[in-house]
């Protein structure tokens, strides 16, 4: 127990050191007031930018989080945003999230049913082309082919939309790692000893199998949690919705820092909860661990 508080203390650790890089990050920006018309900033700009900061002041790296605290609006300009309206769009962005996680499940344990097939026929090479096809293709352009019929509609097609396009790869990704995982489990010989016993196929499976690909799940939970996020991001944008991940692109194009700062801190630390909720399911759920960490 002590060693799960311990990496959960080093989970936590991180929120703050994210916090701290990405302000320091942000204010070593150049902002020339010079002739460049690409990189001109105007320097009533320059100095809102250093205001919104609080470069040059003492904690000035607290500043975001003091204007985010009294409810003022973070930002430069009108584009700006107040923690109320970054936590209702956060909880966005986190709705979409959740719609796509049990899509990505069904699609891992489809594509994980259909490669276990495919690696016993003539159609065995699409088990591999198939997850290299889908790692290498953006979220955005399954996005860009949904977003003419959907841009337009309301009644949660737009957010469904991007639940889906977001589920399609992080599905594909999982489906090949519990197919590899079954696959590999099921050639051991504790399942040949278990079916010589007379126990049924679906019985092993339940009993042996799943508790030992179990791990290989949770594993692999973390990076699908990321990769919803991020594909978020570009699933928003392009789908019109108005929440975290088209917050935060606007706010780099527009060169709103603060906005960036406290996004980037924000977003890892909603990253950083998915982590501890797996480390303790994997602890309430995985034997192992717990011998592991005794």
């Amino acid at each position: 127990m002590r060693t799960l508080f311990q990496k959960l203390g080093r989970q936590l650790v991180l929120v703050p050191v994210v916090a701290v890089a990405s302000y320091f990050l942000m204010a070593m920006l150049p902002l020339t007031t010079e002739s460049d018309a690409k990189r001109q900033v105007s320097p009533e700009l320059a100095a809102s930018y250093k205001r919104d900061l609080g470069i040059g002041e003492p904690l000035g790296f607290l500043r975001p989080w003091e204007k985010l605290w009294r409810g003022e609006r973070l930002g430069t300009s009108a584009q700006g945003i107040t923690g109320d309206e970054l936590a209702r769009k956060l909880s966005g962005s986190v709705g979409v999230g959740m719609m796509a996680l049990p899509l990505a499940l069904a699609w891992a344990l489809g594509f994980a049913l259909v490669r276990t097939q495919w690696r016993k026929g003539r159609w065995a090479a699409l088990g591999d082309i198939v997850p290299a096809l889908a790692f290498g293709t953006p979220v955005f352009i399954p996005a860009l082919l949904f977003a003419p019929a959907v841009v337009e509609r309301g009644h949660m097609l737009p957010e469904l939309t991007a639940a889906l396009v977001t589920s399609i790869w992080p599905g594909i990704f999982l489906g090949t790692l519990v197919g590899d995982a079954l696959e590999t489990e099921l050639s051991r010989d504790y399942v040949r000893t278990a079916l010589g016993k007379g126990l049924s196929p679906g019985t092993v499976l339940r009993r042996h199998v799943l508790p030992n690909v179990l791990p290989a799940l949770l594993d692999a939970v973390g990076p699908v949690a990321t990769t919803l996020l991020a594909g978020s991001f570009a699933a928003e944008r392009v789908l019109g919705l108005p929440y975290f991940g088209q917050l935060y692109v606007l706010a780099v194009l527009n060169k709103q820092v603060a906005v960036v700062v406290v996004a980037t801190t924000t977003f890892a630390s909603l990253l950083v909860i998915v982590s501890l909720g797996v480390e303790v399911l994997r602890h309430v759920v995985d034997p192992r661990s717990r011998e592991a960490r005794a």
